[in-house]
């Protein structure tokens, strides 16, 4: 039972920073504030660590991340929606921190319906839930 449990944290902790790079790679074009292009790929480098982290976790298990192309067409087709009348800093700013906060929400219950999980997992996805709260103290000043 410990081993399933800490294989769903670990496919969520992939998942959420899969989907916060390919978040990011989508807004990419639309930032023009030099300042906050910067904080976007650093951000996006740091949650490219937790996705190879979280993959190195669940190759331990024998599983391969699986990576949906429905699910990067949807996430794209969200971000050009959002992004279609406004492109503005605050705008995407708040954008990415609502993504953050999505992101946290879901590893939170992910981590409360797996109680016994394995320590790894735990410290993967406690440190992701933290760099997502910086995350988002820094993009404040964006808004």
């Amino acid at each position: 039972m410990r081993n399933h449990e800490e294989i769903n944290v670990l496919k969520e902790t992939q998942k959420n920073a899969a989907r916060a790079v390919k978040t990011i790679d989508a807004l990419m074009g639309k930032v023009y504030n030099q300042e906050f292009a910067y904080e976007l790929t650093s951000e996006r480098n740091r949650f490219r660590d937790f996705e190879r982290r979280a993959e190195a976790g669940l190759w331990e298990h024998g599983l391969l991340p699986k990576d949906s192309g429905l699910e990067k067409a949807k996430l794209w087709g969200s971000v050009q929606a959002n992004t279609m009348l406004n492109i503005s800093t605050p705008h995407v700013a708040n954008m990415v921190i609502q993504g953050n906060s999505r992101g946290i929400a879901d590893l939170l219950k992910v981590k409360h319906n797996n109680k016994s999980m394995g320590s790894y997992a735990n410290e993967l996805a406690e440190e992701l839930m933290d760099f997502e709260e910086e995350n988002i103290e820094r993009l404040k000043k964006f808004l």
